[in-house]
């Protein structure tokens, strides 16, 4: 009766071994679903007369029941519909199942736009408060198993320096 007990009882272990292996496996080859990612806002952190610090907010929406560690994002920024900046491969993180905020931050430099600080100063005075802006991005995304790629365009405003006329500065730009 011992043989029959042990038999049966490495049978009982196999099969738990086995389904337990199955489980695993089936989980781990599970493709990985795309997210979602769409352009929320801009945040203005600093505006000087050369250059605005931003950061731009996405959020990013991950069906994966896993963080993702190696976002790289593309970029290129127009200003007044000019070129006014670009970049590869920024790194960023995504957490795992669920909404969360993407900050992508930038420097937006005037004078990518104004020919001169005379042109930049020319419109400040002439009452020019913002300028327009598109932020083209590609999000790529390695999973191992399967990669992807996700264009997202952002369009707003992104405020100029603004001109001061404290008494004794004869119109300053702060």
């Amino acid at each position: 009766m011992s043989i029959f007990r042990s038999l049966l009882y490495g049978t009982v272990v196999l099969s738990f071994v086995s389904f337990s292996s199955g489980q695993l496996l089936k989980g781990k080859l599970s493709t990985p679903k795309k997210p979602t990612i769409t352009y929320d806002s801009v945040v203005v952190n600093s505006v000087t007369f050369e250059k605005a610090n931003v950061d731009f907010i996405f959020t990013v929406d991950n069906p994966n029941s896993f963080g993702i560690d190696n976002v790289l994002v593309d970029y290129e920024l127009f200003l007044k519909e000019q070129s006014a900046g670009s970049g590869k491969d920024m790194k960023f993180k995504v957490a795992a199942s669920g909404k969360s905020p993407l900050k992508m931050p930038l420097d937006v430099v005037y004078l990518h736009v104004f020919k001169s600080a005379a042109e930049l100063t020319k419109a400040i005075v002439a009452g020019q408060k913002t300028l327009p802006f598109r932020l083209e991005t590609k999000f790529k995304l390695d999973l191992k198993v399967k990669k992807f790629e996700i264009p997202v365009t952002a369009k707003g405003e992104i405020p100029l320096p603004t001109a001061s006329a404290t008494p004794g500065t004869k119109g300053l730009i702060r």
